[in-house]
């Protein structure tokens, strides 16, 4: 009679047997669509961690505005500038065009110095 640790050895060299062994893939070997504008894997690194894979490149991504539905593309370029420059988030999208993001930085400011001017008004008393 087998202990049940030989008894796992010989199941697990029958599973092992079943399963074909899969050539080992290179993700990093792809080919570059057109167009696309190549990362700097350092400067993402440095800034994102993240438990998936980092973009190899970037590409032109299409989306609608929230606020005024107009098409709009945001370009590999501004996606480099975002993500390696700017160091944002590398899950984060585009999701109002320029217009719109000045007019919404230009209402959080209104609404910020209105906050601070009752807070100001408030403590004054």
């Amino acid at each position: 009679m087998k202990s049940g640790k030989q008894r796992r050895t010989e199941i697990m060299e029958k599973r092992r047997a079943r399963i074909p062994v899969k050539e080992s893939f290179d993700v990093y070997s792809l080919p570059v669509p057109v167009g696309a504008v190549l990362t700097d894997r350092d400067a993402l690194a440095r800034n994102n961690n993240t438990y998936g894979l980092l973009p190899l490149f970037y590409v032109d991504y299409a989306f609608n505005c929230r606020d005024c539905g107009c098409a709009q593309i945001w370009t590999g370029k501004q996606q480099k500038w975002w993500y390696e420059i700017m160091q944002g988030n590398i899950n984060s999208v585009a999701i109002r065009c320029r217009p719109c993001r000045k007019a919404e930085q230009q209402r959080k400011k209104l609404a910020r110095e209105a906050h601070l001017n009752g807070l100001a008004a408030k403590h004054k008393q």
